[in-house]
């Protein structure tokens, strides 16, 4: 049995610890948790379960085999690191870091070849788009032509963002809506269709709230063979949308997360332009709809990947190598807005980290707001 230590009890540490508890995740257990405000450990301590106020102290305990880190992203990096130097395997909440070359030092302090990193994006046990990768897969739409996400039913609040001193900050969170809300979605998009060789992005910094960061972004992406996309959030719209167009020369994919469709032409849009004598025709399409029937508890599927991982040798869903990936985007969105120029991948970590670091310190310290927040986490899945 896997001992897990979920160091972090806030929003998303809660879920996980629910999920262990409720024995949900195959081959784990809860065996301790860490947090640093005290009254969060109370419910634990005549449970078994080893509770620490010091992360580091549940490191070295010799109680776990494993550590979930679901704290502020810019604990992400020393925390995790800490736990692979001492030889557990990690599971790392989203975003992986602040910013690539973070993730790489985190990659980096892997002792050993057995150890296993994974990152909690869970997004892609989302049926709908699980489907997707199964139609792309398949060559169901033939060779890529562009691929467009709209997703803007981020909409946050004020007080989403003044009720945390790190959320949404340079030196926090390492951004803004790209790096809190869309690491899933900017997941998803590369492990669909792939890594743009180029991105310009036009990101706007405070534009709906007040932030130093990227509240809305919209990027211009250039892949190899000519494909073409863009992507788009924005946490300053209501109701917003959720919109992933992928065309190939044999069809298109669309799916708003809630139901996935495959229109699919008849011939190769190039056969057909060539051969037609109709001056507007236009190749035959079939419509194929597909509605998940059952809710799925993502978060669970990926901890129990995890759990099978290092007991079975199953392989991971979500690598932490995955996550920096997702990283990089969002890096080289809001990098090619800082400099107005189109930013060429694999983005220099090195420039970036230098560039964010400036960012950080000319950063206006964040005003928290003394009202106590309400939360309804399933209100902030997309």
């Amino acid at each position: 049995m896997l001992r897990i230590g979920v160091i972090g009890l806030g929003n998303i540490g809660k879920v996980h610890v629910n999920n262990l508890r409720g024995g949900l995740v195959e081959g784990a257990e809860l065996v301790a948790v860490a947090e640093q405000a005290t009254g969060a450990l109370d419910e634990f301590k005549d449970s078994g379960i080893a509770c620490f106020t010091d992360a580091t102290e549940m490191i070295q305990s010799g109680l776990v085999d494993a550590a979930l880190i679901a704290l502020p992203t810019f604990l992400h990096a020393p925390l995790g690191i800490q736990a692979l130097e001492a030889g557990l395997h990690v599971m790392m909440e989203k975003p992986l870091a602040c910013h690539k070359a973070e993730a790489e030092r985190i990659l980096a302090a892997r002792q050993r070849d057995d150890q296993v990193i994974a990152l909690m994006m869970n997004q892609r046990t989302n049926p709908c788009y699980a489907k997707l990768k199964q139609w792309l897969d398949e060559g169901a739409i033939g060779t890529l032509q562009r691929v467009s996400w709209i997703m803007t039913n981020w909409f946050r609040p004020e007080i989403y963002f003044h009720s945390s001193a790190w959320r949404a900050t340079w030196a926090g969170d390492g951004g803004g809506v790209l790096m809190n809300q869309c690491p899933h979605n900017l997941d998803v998009l590369q492990w669909l269709v792939g890594m743009p060789e180029r991105i310009r992005g036009y990101c706007s910094f405070g534009k709906y709230h007040d932030l130093d960061v990227e509240d809305e972004a919209t990027a211009y992406l250039e892949y190899p063979n000519g494909v073409t996309g863009l992507f788009a959030a924005s946490t300053g719209e209501a109701p917003g949308v959720n919109r992933l167009e992928i065309i190939g020369d044999k069809g298109t994919l669309k799916t708003d997360g809630n139901k996935a469709i495959l229109m699919r032409c008849s011939e190769s849009v190039a056969e057909f332009s060539k051969s037609t004598d109709e001056m507007f025709g236009m190749p035959e399409i079939t419509e194929e709809v597909f509605e998940p029937t059952e809710a799925v508890n993502q978060h669970a599927i990926i901890l129990t990947n995890f759990s099978k991982a290092i007991n079975e040798g199953e392989t991971l869903i979500t690598p932490a190598e995955e996550g920096i990936k997702s990283l990089e985007l969002a890096g080289a969105m809001i990098y090619s807005t800082w400099t107005d120029s189109t930013v060429e991948l694999p983005l220099d970590s090195a420039a970036y980290e230098a560039r964010i670091k400036q960012a950080a310190a000319e950063s206006t310290p964040r005003t928290n707001l003394k009202t106590a927040a309400k939360v309804d986490m399933s209100k902030s899945y997309r």
